[in-house]
């Protein structure tokens, strides 16, 4: 794309509102520390000081707004590594959640280990930004998806420090906020270098905009299997033993409510049924409790009570429950949901599960159409306990439709190495 240093006048209206609100900024950090949405030891990160110690050597930065762009990002880090097994990664995130995610990877990866450097990312506040950007100065910054900081891109665009958005992504909705001011969008991304879209329908929004993005495919294809304890699989797998067995994933609200129904009607049929059910934010439990009753919680070591429901409020465990099960409902997907929009169905279909989810999906379009012949579509309550009830009767069909969306998996396991070699390419350009 064409380098253009002139600001848009909303940009700098952008930045004058955040000089304004830097007085407030502190006492905002605080009060997401007692919400735990922040780490009061390293909160001084948000304000663009660092916590740790340079290396001398480069650096190449991957920002993650949170839990679904890390993990896509973490395929291409290794790819990078295996490459250049040197290479030293300032990994940056914007949410606790993420950077527990991330521990939990570097403590399955002990090698990457000593060349990941972890620092939560400054708010875009210039001056905050500029005391980071100067301190870490990486050779490249590469952002994923929709994660657009202004002052922060602006500020490496000044410090010459090369730019990549990789599996981009522009939602039909943020393409009719975008369309009433074009020319913004425009003049922040022209500051990349590159641009990769995660689908061909996120390539043709941005292509509306006239903003050109290359589309190699999904990245979130490409992750590794998520990761499990062995002897808590081990030992959960000897408890359950033959009891029929499903999981609700990454539920959002009203979903539980719909999914209880369920377990109880199905539960007509199968007695012994044990639903589990992992919310999306785990610290959403006892509102969760307040809806659906009393249930067993595993942050309470807690095993399911006599009524089977077991919640799952926990974090990082996702890839030990899919392998418990195999029968996956993916949530933020039906229709009594506010938004809605879906969650990532390739974590699941790379470990053997048949999957369902609803029909509000479109932040995953691109995701479902890909796996379409493997995923069931739910609707309605009955649609659900109906397609729990097929795949517990009868698991030839089960094997037979995590076994299609697994075969569908493997067709794009070289993208992460040719995304990992042209961004290797490009920091070696800015050094």
């Amino acid at each position: 794309m064409n380098i253009t240093t002139k600001d848009h006048y909303l940009l700098k209206i952008w930045t004058m509102l955040t000089y304004f609100l830097v007085p407030f900024l502190p006492l905002y950090l605080q009060l997401r520390c007692r919400k735990g949405k922040e780490l009061s030891k390293r909160i001084q990160e948000r304000q663009g000081y660092p916590s740790l110690s340079r290396p001398e050597s480069s650096i190449i930065q991957f920002h993650a707004a949170s839990v679904g762009e890390l993990i896509s990002l973490l395929s291409v880090i290794q790819t990078i590594h295996i490459q250049k097994s040197d290479q030293i990664f300032l990994i940056t995130t914007g949410t606790v959640t993420s950077f527990r995610i991330l521990e939990n990877f570097l403590s399955h990866h002990p090698i990457l280990t000593k060349y990941v450097i972890h620092q939560f990312i400054p708010l875009d506040v210039p001056s905050w930004v500029n005391r980071f950007l100067t301190y870490w100065h990486p050779s490249l910054i590469v952002m994923a998806e929709s994660e657009i900081w202004p002052n922060f891109i602006k500020k490496a665009h000044q410090k010459k420090i090369s730019l990549a958005l990789i599996n981009a992504r522009l939602s039909d909705r943020s393409l009719k906020r975008w369309k009433i001011c074009p020319s913004l969008i425009q003049n922040i991304l022209a500051r990349f270098q590159w641009i990769i879209s995660q689908s061909e329908h996120d390539q043709s929004n941005f292509k509306q905009l006239n903003i050109k993005t290359d589309y190699l495919g999904n990245l979130k294809q490409t992750a590794q299997k998520l990761h499990f304890n062995t002897e808590e699989f081990v030992k959960l797998q000897n408890y359950f033993h033959h009891l029929p067995i499903w999981l609700a994933a990454s539920t959002h609200p009203n979903e539980e409510i719909i999914i209880t129904k369920a377990h109880f009607t199905l539960r007509k049929k199968w007695p012994n049924l044990i639903t589990i059910i992992v919310p999306r934010h785990p610290d959403r439990s006892q509102e969760i409790i307040h809806e659906i009753g009393i249930v067993a919680q595993r942050s309470k070591h807690e095993l399911p009570f006599k009524n089977g429901l077991w919640l799952c409020d926990t974090l990082g465990e996702l890839g030990l429950f899919y392998r418990l099960t195999n029968i996956v409902f993916i949530g933020n997907s039906l229709d009594n949901v506010h938004k809605g929009g879906g969650h990532n169905p390739f974590e699941a279909a790379q470990l053997d599960c048949a999957i369902a989810t609803g029909p509000k999906i479109h932040n995953f379009k691109q995701a479902y159409h890909l796996l379409q012949k493997a995923v069931t579509i739910i609707y309605t309550i009955d649609d659900l306990t109906n397609w729990v009830d097929k795949m517990l009767a009868n698991p030839k069909l089960r094997k037979k439709q995590a076994s299609l969306a697994l075969e569908i998996m493997k067709q794009k396991s070289y993208l992460a190495t040719d995304i990992g070699t042209y961004l290797l390419k490009l920091a070696r350009q800015s050094i």
